[in-house]
């Protein structure tokens, strides 16, 4: 079992998350049964690490040397719903290629579980909470903010009903 490290003394199955923590090292974690990873600000830079990836999707204000698709948006309640919308339809179209794919955001654990749990509930007909559970088996800190999850659900709401 992988450490969890952002855990509560005393209560391994309470996490809390730090606001604005994130790892000096790369974070990249590979999701079950994809070539989908999730990572960090620091994966998205492969001088830092030996993974190479075909499509990087920064949801990071800037730009990142990998960068190869871009949709920025803000991890709080005020965060733009048509940015976090682009950014689930490109990573919807990026999961049904065969190649590796890395979605990141600053920490590895907000907008990025979001995004990775919105698209992959999208694509396999599942709920976001089925699909959030997928994303936190591989990153079990990922938590995404509760605005991103309002967004989420209203987004795979919209597209179940075309």
């Amino acid at each position: 079992m992988r450490p969890r490290p952002w855990t509560h003394p005393g209560d391994e199955d309470v996490v809390v998350r730090p606001f604005a923590y994130v790892h000096d090292d790369p974070v990249l974690v590979e999701l079950p049964d994809r070539e989908v990873w999730l990572g960090n600000v620091h994966a998205a830079d492969v001088t830092r690490h030996d993974r190479s990836f075909e499509h990087v999707l920064s949801l990071t204000r800037e730009r990142q040397p990998a960068t190869t698709h871009h949709h920025p948006f803000a991890d709080d309640r005020d965060h733009d719903a048509a940015a976090f919308r682009a950014a689930v339809d490109t990573a919807r179209g990026l999961l049904d290629t065969d190649d590796d794919v890395l979605v990141h955001c600053k920490a590895g654990v907000s907008r990025s579980a979001a995004v990775l749990a919105t698209a992959l509930a999208a694509s396999d007909d599942q709920s976001f909470g089925d699909a959030l559970d997928v994303v936190q088996r591989a990153r079990p800190v990922a938590t995404p903010h509760p605005a991103l999850v309002t967004t989420a659900v209203t987004y795979l709401a919209a597209t179940h009903d075309d």
